[in-house]
């Protein structure tokens, strides 16, 4: 179970009269100086609070996004670097993972949790109890499917969980992405594959998977919020990790993850 600890500090300040206070014209000007640049501070950040709704949290998100432009992120493991470029034709996927690391810093502490050889790693998420505390701090969302028919689950993707129960729509879960491995497939293979998970691969799908490789059962299942651009070895040497039955590797895999 995950859970996280929300740790709220509040400042007192003590104001102390003396006996020859200065004139009032001045005081009060600087009062009201302080005042506002205090007001100006506060409006300029983001709203800390846990957001009851889907509605809520992708009104937010929209409006986070435009102001915070950022799209490229950088994952530290003890088995190196992993850079990822985000992409724009998901702009609530990308808002979500630019407000999660620079207002949170969410991932700090998260593992690559649950890696699937040959397939995906699976990141932020933790078997510790502040993390949940956390989540609840953020709130409870999910997010839209963006860009479905347009990005894919070529090697190296990058993509967000959901939850397969009670989720018609494919909502993603905003906490967690893993990125793809996958193979490279033979146009039968692809065949084959199309028949098995009664799907239809366009030639442009057929194309990637047949060279790049990928996992192509999973498109327009997952929304593909982006991909690496440096440290696929980084993935590769964590996809050979060993793991339990439940793809939950034996060693953790802690991260920290910076715009």
């Amino acid at each position: 179970m995950f859970i996280r600890i929300f740790i709220s500090i509040s400042f007192l300040l003590v104001l102390t009269a003396c006996q020859n206070p200065p004139s009032a014209p001045k005081s009060n000007t600087n009062q009201k100086q302080s005042e506002e640049k205090l007001k100006s501070k506060e409006k300029s950040k983001p709203e800390m609070q846990a957001w009851q709704s889907d509605e809520e949290a992708v009104a937010f998100l929209r409006k986070y996004g435009k102001a915070n432009q950022e799209n490229t992120i950088r994952i530290e493991t003890k088995f190196g670097e992993i850079v990822i470029r985000l992409y724009i034709n998901t702009p609530v996927h990308r808002a979500n993972m630019v407000y999660l690391i620079k207002e949170h810093q969410y991932f700090n502490g998260t593992w690559f949790h649950r890696v699937s050889k040959g397939h995906v790693i699976q990141a932020g998420n933790n078997d510790e109890y502040t993390l949940q505390q956390l989540r609840d701090k953020i709130g409870k969302y999910e997010l839209p499917v963006e860009a479905s028919g347009e990005n894919y689950h070529k090697y190296g993707s990058v993509a967000m969980a959901r939850s397969y129960h009670d989720n018609p729509e494919k909502r993603s879960d905003p906490f967690e992405f893993y990125i793809n491995l996958g193979q490279v497939y033979s146009s039968a293979q692809l065949d084959a594959m199309e028949e098995e998970y009664d799907i239809k691969l366009n030639p442009k799908q057929r194309s990637i998977y047949s060279s790049i490789g990928g996992s192509p059962h999973l498109d327009h299942e997952h929304t593909v919020i982006g991909e690496v651009i440096k440290g696929m070895e980084v993935v590769e040497a964590i996809s050979k990790v060993q793991t339990d039955k439940g793809e939950w590797p034996l060693e953790n895999i802690p991260i920290k993850v910076f715009m």
